[in-house]
């Protein structure tokens, strides 16, 4: 896999999804992407989601928050379309020639960790060209993109530290201490 291809894509992928929906909702303060909903079984992988959301979304309750939990943000754009022949080489690369159980096993430990690691590195690039001005003008500096999978909690925390630079993270209002909790869990 050429796994330097597979973020470009990614990046190119991501970075028109953001820039559309800020295009389309100049009224809202975009402050976060975050990929989940990464599916993975010893038969495929699938495209990550790629959810957008807004301040004026985020909905704070007795302690809970929405800010850092993409399956209750305004936008969750479906994989990208065009990400898709990516993904079905993956399978076929990765997971169609394991034989077996304990190879498919191998085989869905060496991908996972391969994907995650590369989705980390698209939400950094990400991150820094909407820190630039490189999505789009109405992006805020503190505009972050990473991958918050709460599905796998024991592995959050290292998804995000993954993802976002240890130079964004102070920078980001929130995170650092949602992260905290996370490790402390």
């Amino acid at each position: 896999m050429d796994w330097s291809a597979f973020q470009d894509a990614w990046h190119d992928s991501g970075c028109r999804i953001v820039a559309g929906l800020a295009a389309a909702n100049p009224e809202e303060s975009l402050y976060a992407a975050a990929f989940h909903l990464s599916y993975l079984d010893g038969e495929q992988i699938l495209p990550s989601a790629l959810a957008v959301n807004a301040e004026s979304a985020v909905r704070e309750d007795h302690g809970y928050s929405t800010r850092f939990v993409p399956p209750e943000w305004r936008w969750d754009a479906p994989p990208a379309e065009e990400m898709a022949p990516w993904y079905r080489r993956l399978t076929d690369e990765y997971l169609v020639p394991a034989t077996g159980e304990a190879e498919r096993d191998a085989a869905m430990g060496e991908l996972e960790k391969a994907h995650d690691n590369a989705l980390a590195e698209v939400c950094k690039s990400m991150t820094e060209a909407a820190r630039r001005g490189g999505i789009h003008g109405s992006l805020p500096p503190g505009f972050v993109v990473l991958v918050l999978e709460g599905q796998r909690e024991d592995e959050e925390a290292g998804l995000i530290r993954r993802s976002v630079a240890p130079s964004v993270l102070p920078t980001v209002p929130g995170l650092a201490d949602y992260l905290r909790e996370l490790e402390r869990a």
